[in-house]
C-alpha cells in the first residue's frame, strides 16, 4: 500500500508521521493517535529509563496497513521523546510544551488538520491507542468534524488510579490497602500532601516515580484527566476495542468505560493483548509487551465494519 512520509513541526518539535491509502479512492481517513512510551511512528518502543527492554510490536504499521486494506486512508504519527525519531528544533521551546499531558491533544489537532487537507471531503473517525485514547477522547470534544472514536484498549481511570486498582485485582495488597492507596492518589492529583511513608502500602510503590520533580508535571496533569468523565461528554458514537489477555489495561475498563458512555459498543477479542497479538494464557507481563508478531488483522476487520 502506498505510504506517503511527511513531519510536522509543532512547538518547536518536527514530528514525523506516515499518510497510508488503500489502492483504490479511500471511503474514509482515519487519525491513529500514539500511547504512552516512547512510540516510534510504526509503534516500536525506545527504553525510557535504564534496563528497561526496547519494544519492537510494529501495532500502528500493521492497524494502518489492515485499515487501508479495508479502504481507509490512515495518519500515523510519532510520540514525543528520546527514540521516537522526533527532532527538537526549538529545545526551550519543547521543554516549556511538551513537558505536561496537554500537549498531546495539541498535537494530535495538528496532525487532524493536516488529515482533513489530505483526505478532504471523506468520513473521518479517529484511534486513540491506551493512553492515546484518552487524547482521542478530548480531542472528539473539541473537534466536530470528527465522526466517529474508537478507544484502543483506553483507560477507565486516571493512570496512578488505573495502575493502583488493577494490581489489587491481580491479588495485590487488601481491600483496606486498596482503598489507602486510591485515595493517596486521588491527594496526588489534587495537590495536597501525600503521608511521608507509605512504604507499609505494597500497593503505594510507584508513588516515588510519580513525585520525583523530572516527572511530576506530565504525571501530575495527566492523572487530572478522569476518562470515564470525558467519555461521558463525547457526543459521537464510540467503539471500544478490548483485548482479553491485555495486561496494562485490563478488560474491565471497557466495561467501565460503557458504563459511563451508554451508547458506546465493545468489540472483544478474547486471545489478544495489548497491542492486538495473540498471547498464550498466563504468560508473563514483559513477555507479552515484547510479542512482534502481527497485530490479529480481525481488529482492523471490526474497526472498519463498524465505521461502515
Amino acid at each position: 500500500m502506498p505510504d506517503l512520509r511527511l513531519a510536522l513541526e509543532i512547538d518547536g518539535l518536527e514530528i514525523p508521521a506516515v499518510i497510508t491509502t488503500p489502492e483504490a479512492p479511500p471511503r474514509a481517513a482515519l487519525l491513529l493517535i500514539p500511547g504512552s512510551l516512547n512510540s516510534d511512528v510504526d509503534g516500536n518502543f525506545a527504553p525510557m529509563f535504564p534496563g528497561q527492554p526496547e519494544m519492537r510490536t510494529w501495532v500502528y504499521k500493521n492497524l494502518a496497513e489492515q485499515l487501508a486494506a479495508r479502504g481507509m486512508a490512515v495518519l500515523r504519527y510519532s510520540k514525543s521523546g528520546p527514540g521516537t525519531n522526533t527532532v527538537q528544533r526549538d529545545p526551550e521551546r519543547v521543554k516549556a510544551k511538551y513537558s505536561t499531558f496537554l500537549q498531546r491533544p495539541v498535537v494530535a489537532s495538528a496532525f487532524l488538520d493536516e488529515l482533513l487537507r489530505r483526505a478532504s471531503g471523506l468520513p473521518l473517525a479517529i484511534a486513540g491507542h491506551s493512553e492515546g485514547s484518552v487524547v482521542a477522547t478530548l480531542l472528539a470534544q473539541r473537534r466536530r468534524e470528527v465522526q466517529r472514536l474508537v478507544l484502543l484498549s483506553g483507560p477507565s481511570k486516571p493512570l496512578l488510579q488505573l495502575m493502583i486498582w488493577q494490581r489489587w485485582l491481580a491479588g495485590e495488597g487488601t481491600e483496606a490497602q486498596h482503598a489507602e492507596a486510591q485515595a493517596w492518589a486521588r491527594d496526588y492529583a489534587a495537590g495536597r500532601p501525600l503521608p511521608p511513608d507509605m512504604s507499609a502500602n505494597p500497593l503505594a510503590s510507584m508513588f516515588a516515580f510519580w513525585t520525583q520533580p523530572g516527572n511530576r508535571p506530565y504525571l501530575h496533569s495527566l492523572e487530572c484527566v478522569d476518562p470515564c468523565a470525558e467519555i461521558a461528554r463525547v457526543s459521537q458514537p464510540v467503539l471500544l476495542v478490548q483485548g482479553g489477555r491485555d495486561l496494562s489495561v485490563r478488560a474491565e475498563n471497557a466495561d467501565l468505560l460503557q458504563r459511563a458512555q451508554p451508547r458506546a459498543e465493545i468489540a472483544r477479542f478474547p486471545g489478544l493483548q495489548h497491542f492486538y497479538k495473540s498471547a498464550p494464557e498466563g504468560l508473563a507481563p514483559q513477555d507479552s509487551m515484547s510479542l512482534s508478531t502481527e497485530s490479529d488483522p480481525a481488529v482492523a476487520s471490526a474497526i472498519a465494519d463498524w465505521l461502515g
